[in-house]
């Protein structure tokens, strides 16, 4: 593969910025927030960076035993709106990624794997290595079955929606329509509740369940 040309700036190769000085860690219920001092070796400036601590993530990816992809509509304090999403949640400190997703699928689908065998890591990413430290992993369940009710937690409330897998690329290309108007909304497009699919607002915009999505279409050779 041919590389792209590299532009330094005049400053010689990248190097890593050294930690001059770390700051008090304010610890919040799901982060812990630190400002470091850093210096650049290129340049010698000392500039003042936000570091977000975060526990791992984990993405999972699983269709029912009527080949639907299993979705999750609920209210995100961030946005401020519903959302819909793939269920998912944070990671315990150690936990396995396959144990931690099949848990958050459980919690909050009540649906096990059909064949425990059967369940795969995708692959993982960093979701913004600007200033978070944590990774997202995505777990690929093939074929599940619901077993038992739901258990959230009091911030969760949620519904459950199943989407056919022939829908699942029109909800994310009108997500990110709906991303990219001024309005958030996709001009033009059709009702999706004609499709049975969710409410226009929780189109599938999630960054994290898009890059999790995709690694799914890899996984099948799409």
């Amino acid at each position: 593969m041919t590389r792209p040309p590299r532009h330094d700036g005049g400053h010689g190769p990248l190097l890593p910025f050294v930690e001059v000085e770390q700051g008090p860690l304010e610890r919040r219920r799901i982060y812990a927030l630190r400002q470091d001092r850093v210096r650049s070796q290129r340049t010698g400036t000392e500039l003042r960076v936000d570091r977000l601590f975060v526990p791992d993530w984990v993405n999972v990816v699983a269709f029912d035993e009527d080949d639907h992809l299993l979705l999750v509509r609920q209210w995100r304090f961030g946005t401020n709106e519903f959302t819909v999403e793939i269920p998912a949640g944070g990671l315990e400190p150690g936990e396995n990624p396959v144990e931690g997703g099949l848990r958050e699928l459980v919690e909050e689908t009540g649906h096990t794997p059909v064949d425990r065998g059967s369940v795969v890591v995708l692959g993982a990413t960093r979701p913004n290595a600007a200033f978070m430290n944590n990774r997202c992993t995505t777990v690929f369940v093939p074929r599940a079955r619901r077993t038992a009710p739901l258990s959230l937690d009091p911030a969760e409330e949620v519904e459950v929606l199943r989407v056919p897998r022939m829908a699942i690329d029109d909800l994310l290309r009108r997500g990110a329509a709906r991303c990219a108007s001024p309005h958030g909304q996709p001009g033009g497009a059709p009702d999706p509740r004609t499709m049975g699919t969710p409410d226009t607002d929780g189109l599938l915009d999630n960054s994290l369940v898009v890059v999790a999505l995709h690694l799914w279409r890899l996984h099948e050779g799409r």
